[in-house]
Formats: C-alpha cells, structure tokens, sequence
C-alpha cells in the first residue's frame, strides 16, 4: 500500500469537512427571488472566520524551509506507514517495505519546481498566476489518494506548497467533488460546508484582469488567508491557504514583475514610432529655396 492511500486523515483538518449542513449558497443569498437591484460590490476585504484556519497538513507552519517542510512530510509518512510495519516481519519484506517509504519521500523532494528564468508546465494549469518567475519562488508537490472512512470512496488529491525565498507562504490543496463526497457534490455545497465552519465568505466572481479565472470564496484570520476556487465548472475546488504576512510584502518579495502579455513587442513598437512620425516643419520663409 503506497503512502498516497494512507496520508488522507493527515490532511482532512480543519476545512469543514463533516456534512453539516444540506442549505447551499445560492439559497442564501436567495436564490429564485427576483432581482431588483444590480448586487453590491464585494467587500474590500475578506470577512475574519469565526475559527481559527488550520493549515495542512498538521505539523505545518508558515515560513517553513524546503527543508523542514520535507522532513514535516517524512514524519506523516512514518506515520502512515507504521501500522504496516507492525504487521511486517524483518527479512526481504521489511527491507522492500523500507525502500518502499525511501522512495516516496525522496519523490516529494524530487518534484520541486523552480520558477526561475525558463517557464515551466505549470503556467498550463490552474496554478498559473500563483507564483512568479525570477522572484527565487519554488514548489513542492504531495500527491496521494483520500479514502472516505465511511464509504470507501477514494478521491486523488494534489497539496501543493509554495516557497519565496525559500520561506513557505501558500498552500493549495487540490480535490474532486461529486455525488456522496463529504466535501460536497459541488463547488456550491463544499462551500456551503465552508462558511457553515468559517461564517459567509466574501463572494468574488471571475475576473480575467485581476488574475481571477473563476470563482472564488474567502475568508481570513490573524495568520492566514483561506481561498475555496471553483475549478472544472464546480465538479472540483481548490483550497488556498496564503500567509497574510507574505501577501501585505508581496511587492517587494517579488522585484520582477511579469511581462504584459498584451503589450507590443519593442521592435515593432519602434518601427511603428518610426512610420508614423510626423513630417519635418516647413523652413522658415526668409530661408525657402528657390
């Protein structure tokens, strides 16, 4: 059994995960009223949680190296492992049993991304725009398998973990949802599930000029500020976990700003200055010739 089958308990803390509730968002901010007025702009910041937010996984903190994020890691996969290794007598099966936890963790440490000059994969997923090039930014990425205690149901999960300046100040816990998910069958109740937990979230609708490429809920506390992202139309979510020491330095942490992808390129910018460059004044009439 692989560690993505055993680290699931490790990492459902804390994000109402208990059905609690069967209202949905939609149904609070009434849903089949008709609409008289055009809604209010969302709130300048985000409501404070009646809870406080519990970063994932349990032994995590902000500001964290690679390092000690990797080695937080290895002890949730001794963990994990060590109902089996009490079921394993020493011989050949415990030696493949070792090699087997040496190989996942060195996976996780294998499967840091530097954001540094070449851009990489990720600016093909939903993660673009979480992170930035040439500002000493990195990731790690945990993937395993949640299984549902209740129903077995089993549910592969992605945690990511973003470092500037090697220092820990995002984590993006990626899940599906569906039909008896305890985390919802959509991205509406996973919420529902939320702010019955944290209280009403702060609504924000898609905005590709801000950067926001769907829906998104928050919430934060005096440490953290918590995302939930719809994701694939609200069959899935996102759950995002930003430190808010990190956001409020966001502008100095990172020097290097993005290039406007809209913007023209310099050359032809040139060359269309040039083209279009207005003619020469008339000379003066004493000095016209003739």
């Amino acid at each position: 059994m692989k560690v993505k089958k055993l680290l699931g308990a490790a990492f459902a803390v804390g994000l109402g995960l208990a059905v609690i509730s069967t209202a949905t968002v939609a149904d609070a901010q009434g849903k089949g009223k008709p609409k008289k007025e055009t809604p209010a702009a969302p709130a300048a910041e985000p409501p404070t949680t009646k809870k406080p937010i519990v970063l994932i996984p349990a032994g995590i903190a902000w500001g964290m190296s690679t390092k000690q994020v990797a080695t937080a890691i290895d002890k949730l996969i001794d963990a994990a492992f060590k109902p089996i290794y009490q079921k394993t007598s020493p011989g050949v099966k415990m030696k493949a049993l070792d090699a087997q936890v040496a190989e996942e963790k060195s996976a996780f440490r294998r499967s840091r991304i530097d954001f540094n000059a070449l851009p990489t994969g990720i600016d093909a997923t939903p993660l673009k725009g979480e992170y930035t090039y040439l500002n000493k930014e990195s990731m790690l990425t945990l993937e395993r398998e949640d299984v549902d205690q209740k129903t077995q149901a089993k549910t592969k999960v992605k945690t990511h973990f973003f470092f500037i300046q090697d220092k820990l100040w995002k984590v993006i816990d990626e899940r599906t949802l569906g039909e008896g998910n305890p985390r919802g069958k959509d991205f509406t109740e996973a919420v529902t599930k939320l702010a019955v937990v944290y209280g009403a979230g702060r609504v924000l609708q898609a905005d590709y000029d801000k950067g926001r490429n769907s829906t998104e809920v928050d919430w934060k506390d005096s440490a953290t500020h918590l995302r939930a992202v719809e994701r694939m139309g609200g069959s899935a979510y996102a759950i995002v976990l930003e430190d808010n020491l990190t956001l409020g330095n966001l502008a100095s942490l990172r020097p290097n700003k993005p290039a406007d992808e809209n913007a023209i390129d310099p050359d032809v910018a040139a060359v269309t200055r040039k083209g279009d460059a207005p003619a020469p004044p008339p000379a003066p009439p004493g000095k016209q010739k003739r």
